[in-house]
């Protein structure tokens, strides 16, 4: 399990270090950024499972941070430490996804007791998936895939098949082994490479098509995926 705390002061960062017991709780990777853009830039190249965020950071702050995640990735856990003790703060938080609202100094029995938590909501005992489902969860699957190049989100497969958002997320992952966003990561990319190979498409286009608007993060994740860009890919496998 992963964490990343996001906040502009390294003395803050340090302090969660040691007031949390990440090692009895399973932690076995820290990450850390100083603000809502490079939090987000490790949140796509690593598998985070909580974020700890400020609200006021640089850059881009924790609210903007957490309204992209609470869209890309809804399955992380995000906690909020600030020092803003601000109700319209915490009410932004908590509808962008966040379980809690910590105020700093940080009390460390409650910092741990939700950690605790946290950890518990991502480690549930496996619940037996009813037939109804199993064949409900085989269907969103192949929705995924003929439905790729769409503006999917969590959200929206919720309502389509009548299910919680955060529930479907866990049990979807408890089928399958790979969260709903990687899954349909890895569907684009999978077309995105076939394009690459059998068309004269440009980038851009194939981007667009399987799904991406921008095609600097379609690049960062096919390479993350493929550990190659699309250039060096569609010139490696045409050469062949």
């Amino acid at each position: 399990m992963n964490i990343l705390i996001a906040d502009d002061e390294e003395a803050v960062r340090l302090s969660i270090r040691y007031l949390a017991d990440l090692n009895a709780l399973g932690i076995k990777n820290i990450y850390e950024a100083s603000d809502g853009k490079e939090a987000l830039d490790i949140i796509r190249s690593n598998p985070i499972d909580i974020v700890l965020t400020d609200i006021s950071m640089p850059v881009s702050d924790g609210i903007e941070l957490m309204r992209i995640l609470h869209n890309e990735f809804p399955a992380i856990k995000i906690i909020v430490i600030s020092g803003y003790q601000n109700f319209d703060y915490a009410r932004e938080s908590l509808r962008n996804g966040a379980m809690d609202y910590l105020l700093k100094p940080i009390n460390p029995d409650q910092l741990n007791a939700l950690l605790k938590k946290t950890v518990s909501e991502l480690n549930p005992e496996k619940e037996k998936l009813t037939e109804y489902e199993d064949e409900n969860f085989r269907l969103l699957k192949d929705y995924i895939e003929e439905h790729h190049q769409e503006n999917i989100t969590l959200d929206m497969l919720a309502e389509h098949f009548g299910f919680n958002p955060s529930y479907l997320s866990r049990r979807f992952k408890q089928k399958f082994g790979i969260s709903i966003i990687d899954w349909l990561s890895e569907v684009r990319i999978r077309h995105a490479a076939n394009l690459l190979v059998n068309t004269d498409l440009r980038i851009y286009d194939i981007a667009k098509h399987v799904g991406y608007e921008d095609e600097k993060y379609f690049s960062r994740v096919f390479s993350r995926e493929i550990h190659m860009s699309p250039k060096e890919y569609r010139k490696n496998k045409v050469k062949k």
